[in-house]
């Protein structure tokens, strides 16, 4: 295998440009302030699609894949598993969500994985893939092509944030049997070990970072469990959190947990330091299913499949209502989508009958 650290990402140029209508991109993001107008009202702001790509030639193992998207400095890497089992497929897009290298994406390493996570984590890119019952902890090139194993750590299940920091130490989260597992690795990215974090055992999980800290949350059959691991904090509440995704915002000591409770998404809302740090639990949104979550330094933005599969997107406002939009159109599979925060922009990306797509979200005055 070539060097890794030797190699640094080669953009490549003269890509097509598969954008579903013209946009002007000096207007393109919209108007994010919401001043107040003359008569003294604030107007509302309403997310709505501003562009559309098309990947039709990037190749898809199955519909029913896991998909991974990780933002990087000129716009993101795009990840996807078979959830039957099979390769770790990806390819790169620039900040306006043009292909970038060859248009039909990388094998990036042969397995039969099932499950896929990826974060950026001291300028490396870090994947996880699930591997029965293991997870398999990978280092990728910035530009795909090559890998390093870092180490597989026990596990069914690893967080959304492959790696994060504690207290300086590099940690990954992951499940399984055995109950939930932290590994840390050194700063040459070499496994020093790992230790169990509960003997709790989950049936799903999700993990960001904050800060200096990692929270990581997970659900069993009747508990929903949040753990800010540097500070050894942990709160339950006695209500499943299912299929959950996570978000903080460290300036201000909060957070947000989404998940599904039967055909419904809830929110519960993170108070950092409370005495249960999982706040409570709220109704968002009627009829739906795989919600996720990001923070763009101003605003949460989540979105879920609604009943017609079709993909609702939209930012919580001040009292924790979901100001939204569908998609129309983009219906993948459970896993087969991701919402990201690319270039300064919320980002849905998805697999669904036509291949790999994704739609840009802008706000706009009311």
């Amino acid at each position: 295998m070539r060097s890794f650290f030797a190699i640094s990402l080669a953009l490549i140029t003269g890509c097509g440009d598969n954008l579903a209508e013209p946009s002007d991109p000096a207007t393109e993001n919209g108007d994010l302030t919401a001043g107040v107008e003359d008569d003294g009202i604030i107007p509302r702001l309403i997310p709505g699609v501003c562009a559309s790509r098309a990947w039709p030639e990037a190749l898809v193992e199955a519909k029913d894949s896991d998909v991974a998207v990780v933002p990087m400095t000129h716009g993101a890497a795009v990840f996807a598993v078979p959830k039957s089992g099979g390769d770790l497929r990806g390819f790169l897009v620039d900040g306006r969500g043009l292909i970038m290298g060859d248009p039909t994406g990388t094998k990036i390493i042969g397995g039969n994985f099932t499950g896929v996570s990826a974060t950026v984590t001291d300028g490396r890119v870090i994947v996880g893939l699930v591997d029965g019952s293991n997870v398999a902890v990978n280092v990728v090139r910035d530009d795909l092509g090559d890998f390093r194993a870092l180490a597989s750590v026990a596990g069914s299940y690893v967080g959304d944030s492959t790696i994060m920091h504690a207290r300086g130490e590099r940690i990954t989260a992951t499940g399984g049997a055995t109950g939930m597992v932290l590994s840390t690795f050194d700063s040459q990215w070499a496994s020093v070990g790992s230790e169990l974090l509960a003997r709790s055992v989950p049936t799903g999980m999700t993990t960001t970072a904050y800060g200096n800290d990692a929270m990581v949350a997970w659900t069993t059959a009747t508990g929903c469990h949040l753990q800010r691991v540097a500070s050894g904090i942990h709160s339950e509440q006695s209500f499943p959190c299912t299929n959950a995704r996570v978000a903080a915002d460290y300036g201000s000591r909060a957070g947000q947990l989404v998940y599904q409770d039967g055909g419904d998404i809830l929110l519960s809302n993170i108070e950092v330091s409370s005495h249960n740090e999982i706040a409570n639990q709220l109704m968002l949104a009627p009829g739906g299913t795989a919600p996720r979550i990001v923070f763009d330094g101003a605003r949460y933005w989540v979105s879920y499949t609604n009943i017609h599969n079709d993909i609702v997107v939209g930012y919580l406002d001040d009292k924790n209502n979901l100001v939204s939009t569908a998609i129309e159109g983009m219906r993948p599979m459970q896993d087969a989508y991701e919402l990201a925060f690319v270039n300064g922009a919320i980002w849905v990306y998805g697999i669904d009958e036509t291949g790999f797509n994704a739609s840009k979200l802008c706000l706009t005055r009311e």
